[in-house]
């Protein structure tokens, strides 16, 4: 239980901190634990050190302020700790494939790395592969749109990847999927990552054929070759369909229908 004690409050001083000075010496001490034991909670339940989840958070709240504000790149790269726009750019390419000018330019979406949740795993703490993430905003948005469709997609053989490739080949498979799926979308439509290699649309189609339509879009892309860390990986994605209930459940009860939908795709391959 302490474990998980330790781990929560340092994923709520990560997100407080984020436009302040920290560093992985900085977060052990606030939460009155020795630096190693710190890093082994991270690696084992976010799947990376301390410094790389700080790094994660912090372009994704700052890729959230390029396309809601209209700070400059600069003021931006300062705000969340780089020393120039030119470091915040570098970080920014290897993080999502472009620049800072071209991110704002080009897309809607941009919480790729939203902050972690835990679960509680036999007196430890684990990912929670079905809701690792704060999901809240993609539940308002489902609940105002009670009776169209929603996707459930995730990445085939992604644990394979990672075990393969390394957990940074994996990250650049995770932005190319974000944009992959992105490009397809219309402006009403709202896209959302639900877990470790899950996203959601929220489409507002209001009719299945629709919806398989938009899926078939976003599975036309199956196999074509990602480049990440000098090798070429076929990046593949399964689609699953729900229509969300005019009268809108709980949330656990929308979760096990979003799950329920992509457990059905799995099943047909």
């Amino acid at each position: 239980m302490r474990n998980i004690a330790v781990l929560t409050a340092a994923l709520e001083i990560v997100e407080q901190r984020l436009k302040e000075p920290m560093n992985a010496a900085d977060l052990s001490k606030a939460c009155f634990v020795s630096y190693s034991g710190l890093q082994k909670l991270f690696a084992y339940a976010c799947g990376c050190s301390v410094s790389e989840y700080i790094t994660k958070r912090r372009l994704s709240r700052a890729s959230n302020e390029l396309l809601s504000s209209d700070k400059s790149v600069t003021d931006i790269a300062l705000d969340y700790q780089y020393n120039s726009s030119e470091a915040f750019s570098r970080a920014f390419r290897r993080f999502w494939g472009i620049t800072p000018s071209e991110f704002r330019k080009t897309r809607r979406f941009a919480e790729l790395h939203p902050k972690f949740n835990l679960e509680n795993n036999d007196g430890g703490v684990k990912m929670n592969s079905r809701k690792p993430i704060d999901v809240s905003e993609l539940y308002d948005e489902l609940k105002r749109l009670g009776g169209t469709y929603a996707l459930s997609i995730d990445i085939m053989s992604f644990m394979k990847t990672n075990e393969e490739y390394g957990y940074a080949v994996g990250d650049v498979i995770l932005a190319e999927t974000f944009a992959r799926i992105e490009r397809e979308l219309d402006e009403k439509m709202f896209l959302f990552r639900t877990g470790g290699d899950e996203f959601a649309v929220v489409t507002a189609l209001e009719s299945v054929k629709d919806a398989e339509s938009l899926a078939r879009k976003i599975t036309a892309q199956n196999g074509v070759l990602v480049k990440a860390g000098g090798h070429e990986i076929p990046l593949s994605v399964r689609v699953g369909i729900s229509q969300i209930p005019k009268k809108m459940p709980n949330y656990q009860k929308l979760l096990e229908i979003l799950n329920e939908s992509m457990a059905q795709a799995r099943a047909k391959g």
